[in-house]
């Protein structure tokens, strides 16, 4: 099975952060084929330009955590045009743009995400947490 990681996923993970469930620990650290979005640096950029307190991060984020990631095993995905046309076929039963657009790459690509958000659910994606 492969994973798409969210967003708090990959800042939890990365911390050793104990809001990290014991299922998504588990799957994070034994999956074969994981990947993390450009969107998931894209949105830590937005909210720390917003100075979001839980997205307080060190010089130098934008190079560590893809470094990290990759490190792992896991592959960057980026975005594509046919991951924002996936976009706009989705219903609008979660309103965060980054989410709709993890939502749209995991379908796309049948991904499984690891993610604590339970308005993935009302999606056709699998959800792990």
């Amino acid at each position: 099975m492969a994973y798409l990681l969210d967003t708090h996923t990959v800042l939890w993970a990365l911390s050793s952060d104990p809001r990290l469930s014991k299922r998504a620990t588990q799957t994070y650290e034994s999956a074969e084929k994981g990947h993390f979005s450009v969107v998931t640096l894209w949105e830590i950029g937005i909210k720390l330009g917003l100075r979001r307190p839980d997205f307080e991060l060190s010089l130098g984020w934008e190079q560590q955590i893809p470094n990290e990631l990759t490190r792992l095993g896991f592959e960057r995905l980026d975005i594509e045009a046919k991951d924002c046309l996936q976009v706009s076929h989705l219903p609008q039963y979660h309103k965060d743009p980054f989410d709709r657009m993890l939502i749209a790459q995991a379908t796309r690509r049948n991904l499984t995400i690891i993610s604590k958000d339970e308005k993935f659910d009302a999606y056709s994606v699998e959800r792990i947490w």
